[in-house]
């Protein structure tokens, strides 16, 4: 999984990979930490995100995306990591209308676990692209190895964007997962908004929201809700090279039982964008998690909150 994952990354950081008409995409590399509120011990995060997008030019697009993330949680009380790593493809017809299809792989153990959870996920999109609207709706199911729970995941979801105003970015998103086991079912629900704008030639300011809920027999279990702003300053004028160095405040409410607590975070990002200059929406933010979010309410959650 590991080389696998590198292998993807080191594609990605090369923006002459593929031979294209058009090619767009970036890297993203990160640090956070996070005030752990009630759980009194704090967490650091270290993550890579990487995407990249083909539009041949004939009607036929490809994607590929890659993410790495390593928390770590003081006191000696260890940590976890999680790789992620999607394939999609696409045809665009004349008229806007759009079908495609995906495969996603999700990664997480504890720290010195020797077995990794792996989610897969596939399945269908359609949509509609036109005059800076784009409307996405996907259908998939996912699988989860070591099949210890033998959940059955059906997940859907719908996607807005909007891109008409030049630098501006609108966004929101509805994701859900419906689990089924031996007759027992829970849901995850998760709902974003977000935005970014390109302010100048340099800086980008960006936002996000989401909302996350786990649901049982129609009663809620768990819920995070998340919120963050953030600020970026694209060196390439000083560089040569273009390079976004952002800072993101956001704020992540557990929930659980009638009681909750805050979780405080700070992220920096280094973004280097493919296919263009300018400033980066940074792939470590609360807005990236709403504006490309990933096919899973699950999935897409914890990218969210962390």
């Amino acid at each position: 999984m590991k080389s696998n994952l590198c292998l993807v990354l080191a594609v990605l950081a090369v923006p002459g990979a593929a031979s294209a008409q058009t090619i767009t995409g970036g890297l993203t590399l990160s640090y956070g930490t996070t005030d752990g509120g009630d759980f009194s011990e704090d967490m650091t995060q270290r993550g890579l995100d990487g995407r990249m997008n083909v539009d041949f030019g004939n009607g036929f697009t490809f994607g590929v995306q890659a993410g790495k993330i390593d928390m770590d949680v003081d006191g000696g009380l260890g940590g976890l990591g999680g790789e992620f790593i999607g394939l999609d493809g696409g045809y665009r017809f004349a008229g806007g209308f759009k079908v495609g299809a995906f495969a996603e792989q999700l990664s997480f153990a504890p720290d010195g676990s020797p077995i990794d959870l792996t989610l897969k996920t596939n399945g269908i999109t359609a949509g509609y692209e036109n005059a800076g609207l784009d409307v996405e709706a996907f259908m998939g199911q996912s699988s989860l190895s070591p099949a210890l729970f033998g959940f059955d995941v059906e997940n859907k979801g719908l996607t807005v964007g909007y891109t008409a105003v030049a630098g501006l970015k609108l966004g929101a998103a509805y994701l859900k997962a419906d689990l089924s086991q031996s007759g027992s079912e829970a849901e995850i629900d998760f709902t974003g908004l977000a935005a970014s704008y390109a302010a100048t030639d340099a800086i980008i300011v960006f936002g996000g929201i989401s909302q996350s809920d786990i649901l049982s027999g129609g009663v809620d279990g768990l819920g995070f809700d998340s919120m963050g702003l953030g600020i970026g300053y694209d060196f390439g004028a000083m560089t040569g090279v273009s390079s976004t160095v952002s800072l993101e405040l956001a704020r992540t409410e557990l929930s659980s039982g009638g009681s909750s607590t805050d979780l405080d975070t700070v992220r920096l990002g280094v973004s280097f964008p493919l296919g263009a200059k300018g400033p980066m929406l940074p792939m470590n933010s609360v807005a990236d998690s709403v504006l490309n979010p990933r096919h899973g309410a699950f999935n897409a959650a914890l990218t969210s909150a962390f």
